[in-house]
């Protein structure tokens, strides 16, 4: 059997490590642990990626604002000037909510992704404990052993594993809060 790849280097690693439980788990009926895992892939790096894109978008745009704001005082001369100027500030305003709105995802993603390999990195090496703790008896269950004690071992093991995968996603809702900003649109374009 293949070892199934993740986008989290951490969490093919814990899936390789589990994959002696989870061929007992199949023999017993007990929950596929490697299952559980798919809940809590993710790619930070891509996510950070993504924030570095976004960040220099916001570098973009605060210089965008920059040479705007001056070609504006150049030409605040003359009739219309005040009326220019109202529209101009009001454009400025919005380059610069632009600006910190992109400046604030980016370091909100910075943030997500950080968060995110930590618990993929906190929860492979519990999985991984897990699985290593009940090694003797999923040995035995290979080995055609069905007695009550080794096949409750390695039932408890699956069982702790998609627990502790609960348990890290349901933590995910902290980041529910953060993400609400995001969501609206930061500037509404005049």
């Amino acid at each position: 059997m293949t070892s199934p790849v993740f986008e989290h280097p951490a969490l093919t690693s814990a899936a390789s490590s589990l994959a002696s439980l989870r061929a007992a788990a199949g023999r017993i009926g007990a929950p596929d642990p490697v299952a559980a895992l798919r809940h809590l892939d993710c790619s930070p790096s891509s996510i950070s990626a993504s924030a570095s894109a976004v960040d220099a978008g916001a570098l973009l745009v605060t210089s965008a604002s920059t040479e705007f704001r001056t070609g504006v005082e150049q030409a605040e001369t003359g009739g219309s000037a005040e009326t220019f100027g109202l529209w101009a500030d009001t454009v400025d305003g919005q380059y610069g909510a632009a600006a910190r709105a992109a400046a604030a995802t980016a370091a909100l993603g910075v943030r997500i992704a950080s968060h995110l390999d930590e618990l993929a990195v906190s929860a492979a090496a519990e999985i991984t404990a897990i699985a290593a703790s009940a090694s003797a008896s999923v040995a035995a269950v290979l080995a055609d052993d069905r007695s009550a004690e080794v096949v409750s071992t390695v039932s408890t093991a699956c069982t702790a594993v998609v627990r502790t995968v609960s348990l890290k996603v349901a933590s995910l809702s902290t980041l529910v809060a953060e993400l609400e900003p995001v969501t609206a649109p930061a500037v509404e374009l005049s």
